[in-house]
């Protein structure tokens, strides 16, 4: 015998079911065909027995109720207060609103009206102009809750986030409240949910395999660091991360690259986490990936704890080989990624690097200025007397980024001249010169140049590059 509440949850799980919006789809013999994510009425609509509907999905929820035992918990509760305890929870997957895929209290519209309830959109996380609420309301409420994940997680545990947008300024509002609660990103890969919906087939915001971030809050040991600014060794974060990352990753029979263990994104993931916790930034990046070989073994391109590297050789020997991730060349730091990639086994001249690099430039970024292919290799790699280019080596290495670094910056200037005008737009930028100026002007505390050169670059290449983003979300809540 069902009470009031249960009949209310009856009839409402089959509400959509039994309306109008059930189409007549031919050939199709599953019941009850509505299209979802959409108030939608077909042309041809198929009128469902409502007792036959209202039967079935009883015979389910009295099995589903009959798997209740005293150990689940269930609650409806705003994710920016669950009102749970602090560090009691050791995993959370969520799949949250992403961006403006959906307008779910709309969507809402029939249950609501026949419960006499009504959504408050107040805080709801999504992207909705007619709402009022643009990526900056989104990201901050997505902050907010995921502050909330971060406080109930226990420390040294996971949380996963589901992640189904192709827009680059909603996944970076994404990584960014990610990172802004506390939590450091450890991996990032493919759901593939074999069964594609509407939408991932039909729309440009949905995709056809949803991404998995993967992110850890950092142990006790570690927080107390992080607070304790005189205390902060730089190290004891690129230890704790390591330990957290894949050691290895097959693809095809192949070893693939674990991309995070790429001195680049390792020296973000610590840029990253001091500026979130209002450290300063502890070395530049020459001196980081100096610091990577004296206390890590290298591998393939990759860093690892001694311990990993021989789980890693063990591993890599029961493979057909080694198959470096292949990149797509879309901005300048992809460029220079491929191109260590592409000189890895050995030095080219420009004459074999430019066909290549032709074919892999694809999709740029809009208003993003990529540099010729000869600039990138001088300011990035050595060329030997005989023509050829080649990496750089620990000697190098120093001279190469510092000479960079200064290009980067001389460049940044320029913007920061045209910003100061009161009426100029900045219509086309170099984003790698942006992250060194923004980098610069973090080092020395000169917020202001990051928010007047931020408000006059193309609003795209501010939203769609985390580091950028980072500097100039950190800068604004300075002034």
């Amino acid at each position: 015998m069902c009470n009031d509440l249960e009949l209310k949850f009856l009839i409402n799980s089959q509400l959509v079911n039994i309306s109008k919006l059930n189409r007549y789809r031919p050939g199709i013999s599953f019941p009850y065909n509505p299209l979802s994510g959409t108030l939608y009425i077909g042309s041809q609509i198929s009128e469902a027995n409502v007792f036959i509907a209202l039967n079935n999905k009883l015979k389910k929820l009295y099995t589903a109720f009959g798997l209740l035992n005293a150990k689940n918990a269930s609650g409806v509760n705003s994710a920016t207060d669950s009102c749970l305890p602090d560090n009691c929870i050791d995993y959370i997957f969520t799949d949250p609103p992403f961006g403006a895929n959906f307008s779910y209290s709309e969507l809402n519209f029939l249950q609501e009206s026949w419960l006499k309830v009504s959504t408050n959109i107040k805080e709801e996380a999504i992207v909705n102009e007619s709402h009022g609420k643009s990526r900056d309301e989104y990201q901050e409420l997505m902050t907010r809750s995921l502050k909330e994940y971060y406080r109930v997680l226990k420390p040294g545990k996971w949380i996963s986030i589901e992640f189904s947008n192709t827009s680059a300024s909603i996944w970076n509002a994404i990584q960014l409240a990610l990172e802004n609660a506390g939590f450091v990103i450890a991996n990032v890969a493919a759901l593939d949910k074999k069964q594609g919906s509407f939408k991932a087939v039909t729309t440009t915001t949905a995709v056809k395999q949803d991404l998995v971030i993967t992110c850890y809050k950092p142990s006790e040991s570690l927080i107390r660091l992080i607070k304790d600014k005189d205390d902060f060794v730089p190290w004891a974060f690129v230890d704790e991360h390591l330990l957290h990352l894949p050691v290895h990753i097959e693809r095809r029979s192949k070893t693939t690259t674990v991309i995070e263990r790429s001195p680049k994104i390792l020296y973000d993931r610590l840029i990253s986490y001091c500026v979130v916790h209002g450290q300063p930034v502890p070395m530049d990046a020459h001196v980081f990936q100096q610091g990577l070989r004296e206390r890590y073994t290298e591998r393939d391109g990759m860093f690892f704890t001694a311990a990993q590297v021989a789980e890693y050789e063990d591993k890599r020997s029961k493979t057909e080989g080694f198959a470096p991730m292949g990149i797509i060349v879309s901005d300048e730091a992809n460029g220079i990624q491929w191109l260590k990639n592409f000189l890895h086994d050995g030095g080219k001249t420009y004459q074999e690097i430019q066909p290549e690099w032709m074919q892999a430039i694809n999709g740029l970024r809009k208003n993003d200025i990529l540099p010729e292919l000869k600039q990138i290799l001088e300011e990035n790699f050595i060329e030997e007397s005989n023509g050829k280019w080649r990496l750089p080596n620990i000697q190098d290495d120093k001279d190469v980024n510092s000479l960079r670094t200064k290009a980067l910056l001389k460049e940044f200037k320029i913007y920061v001249d045209v910003a100061q005008k009161p009426k100029a737009k900045i219509k086309e930028a170099r984003v790698e010169a942006l992250c060194a100026g923004f980098k610069q002007c973090y080092v020395d505390k000169d917020f202001l140049t990051i928010v007047t050169v931020g408000d006059k670059i193309p609003q795209n290449l501010l939203t769609e590059d985390e580091v950028l983003l980072q500097f100039y979300d950190i800068a604004q809540s300075k002034l």
